[in-house]
């Protein structure tokens, strides 16, 4: 059950330009949109062209194939990236954890794209895998608490989004190795949606809206490390794949309960984040206090500006939501414990956890 519910949500694969197996009408291609980065549709459908950009710096919910021609120095080689569920079935939250098909998927866009046969997968080298579980919690509102506990847990380099990206958290965000990212994926396809890059029902969007995602990915390092011991990726079974995402969640999530931070967990998270005093904290603590009793435009009416804006400043840095202050009660929530071990595999699953 484990296994049939993750998913590989993106995969980055090369493969050199001097492979004998590359056609001169790939290599025809290349040279006409040496460059440039080009991104096609499911259908194969070219969607935009642009100068090259760094593939892996690209988020796993971009939907379709992007390929580009990239050097390390040594070599040079023709690389392709996407997520496979998206190619596959044009949304990406619910997909596949066999590595194979994901690159069959992936090698099946990108010869539709070029209209030429490429070499099998066991010839290209892998550079990134995002392992993707997506967990249902009772409501909007739970994904949001474990986001905050989240933040709140050990951790290396852990992280709240920034001010474009405020429903995610991550760990060792700009390592080439492993890194990890937990998210709310509810907003993300609703903005998909509303941008027409992907086709959700209202059911669909609504059900993401309890979806907390928690995604690890492997590196451009940890695969070079992999070769060098001989490894073959593609050899990498669901069961492999699981380990891995159980190694690096484990410490972080099992035992997490979704509830509300108390005082001293939020002033002691404040102190830490904006480095500042704990009267200052507190401060804004009693601001958040007020909000809720008050309501937001009561507080905002008789503080100071500067203030008022300071201590949501304070709040935002670990987590707290435009809806946590908004609401004028602080509501009950039932602690629900996040167990890494039972992610939802399908739209149905997402159901019946409701």
């Amino acid at each position: 059950m484990i296994l049939r519910n993750l998913l590989i949500d993106w995969l980055t694969l090369r493969i050199p330009l001097t492979h004998s197996r590359l056609s001169k009408v790939v290599h025809d291609r290349i040279r006409d949109c040496l460059g440039s980065l080009h991104h096609t549709d499911s259908n194969g459908e070219l969607v935009w062209s642009k100068h090259v950009l760094d593939i892996d710096k690209l988020r796993s919910d971009s939907v379709g194939l992007f390929w580009q021609v990239k050097g390390d120095g040594r070599e040079t080689y023709l690389v392709i990236g996407g997520s496979p569920a998206s190619l596959e079935h044009g949304i990406n939250v619910f997909g596949s954890l066999d590595i194979r098909h994901a690159a069959t998927v992936m090698i099946r866009a990108a010869m539709r794209e070029f209209h030429a046969v490429l070499p099998p997968l066991e010839q290209w080298q892998c550079q990134r895998i995002d392992i993707t579980g997506n967990y249902g919690l009772p409501d909007y509102e739970s994904v949001k608490s474990a986001l905050r506990m989240l933040l709140l847990s050990d951790g290396s380099r852990r992280k709240p989004g920034s001010k474009r990206d405020a429903d995610s958290v991550y760990w060792n965000a700009s390592s080439d190795l492993v890194k990890g990212k937990a998210y709310h994926k509810g907003p993300q396809l609703r903005k998909l949606a509303k941008e027409g890059k992907v086709k959700a029902s209202d059911h669909q969007l609504d059900a993401a809206d309890r979806l907390l995602r928690l995604e690890c990915t492997k590196g451009a390092r940890w695969f070079r490390r992999q070769r060098e011991a001989g490894g073959k990726w593609w050899q990498m079974t669901a069961f492999q794949l699981w380990e891995e995402y159980k190694a690096f969640f484990g410490k972080l999530v099992q035992g997490v309960e979704v509830k509300e931070m108390n005082r001293m967990e939020m002033v002691t998270k404040m102190m830490e984040v904006n480095r500042i005093t704990e009267g200052r904290a507190e401060a804004a603590f009693t601001t958040l206090r007020n909000i809720r009793e008050d309501g937001f435009d009561v507080v905002k009416g008789y503080m100071t500006k500067r203030t008022f804006y300071l201590h949501l400043k304070h709040l935002r840095a670990i987590g707290v939501t435009d809806a946590d202050m908004h609401t004028a009660k602080i509501l009950p929530i039932r602690p629900v414990k996040i167990v890494l071990a039972q992610p939802v595999g399908s739209w149905d699953e997402l159901r019946r956890v409701a």
